[in-house]
């Protein structure tokens, strides 16, 4: 199964670009929210970036729920924390994919990992890219996801998509992304991680 939106890459030349699955999560770059103390101790979490091929090369992503006590109404890639004593990052992002949206895990094949990304909201979220075989049937997880929709992967790989903005927060400065879509509004750790991909897989290799 190929990744037809980014003819230039071979599945082993995607994998190539990417961290390798088995690599220690430890070992990954981090990158995202910079705090201004040493106090910082961010929780586990990762997501997956699933890769759909039809009806066009497309990613997954979720609306979550307005009910939700994190993040209500944000779009974001399936995911979540690490349970105890769960193989991380992949077991983690796979059982969270199968519990929002219904994929199960004998339907993904994981080319490999992005750098870790942390969050203002104080989680490290290693990113998970796969593919989905087949045409999979989706399913939202009515007390997490409120709506599932696809972004086409010509429009994620596309360095034009993503605007930067500084923000402040209790005084300290960082940097905020946000992806352009005529419907959503796609920010924070999700454009981010999105821009990560973009990078990895169309910059020098």
């Amino acid at each position: 199964m190929g990744i037809e939106a980014a003819p230039r890459l071979s599945q082993g030349e995607l994998s190539a670009r990417l961290h390798a699955p088995d690599t220690p999560h430890e070992a990954l770059p981090i990158g995202g929210f910079r705090p201004s103390h040493d106090r910082w101790n961010p929780r586990p979490a990762a997501v997956l970036i699933p890769i759909v091929e039809h009806p066009e090369p497309s990613i997954v992503l979720t609306v979550r729920s307005r009910r939700m006590s994190l993040h209500a109404g944000q779009v974001a890639l399936p995911g979540g924390r690490r349970e105890a004593d769960e193989p991380f990052p992949l077991a983690t992002a796979l059982r969270e994919t199968s519990e929002e949206i219904g994929i199960d895990a004998g339907q993904v094949c994981v080319h490999g990992l992005l750098d870790r990304f942390d969050t203002i909201t104080g989680y490290r979220i290693v990113p998970v890219v796969a593919s989905i075989e087949g045409r999979p049937k989706l399913r939202p997880c009515p007390l997490e996801v409120e709506r599932i929709f696809t972004l086409p992967l010509e429009a994620v790989l596309d360095g034009g998509s993503y605007r930067m903005h500084d923000v402040v927060r209790d005084g300290h400065r960082h940097e905020l992304v946000t992806m352009t879509h005529p419907r959503w509004m796609i920010w924070g750790a999700t454009a981010a991680i999105l821009r990560g991909l973009c990078k990895a897989l169309t910059g020098p290799a």
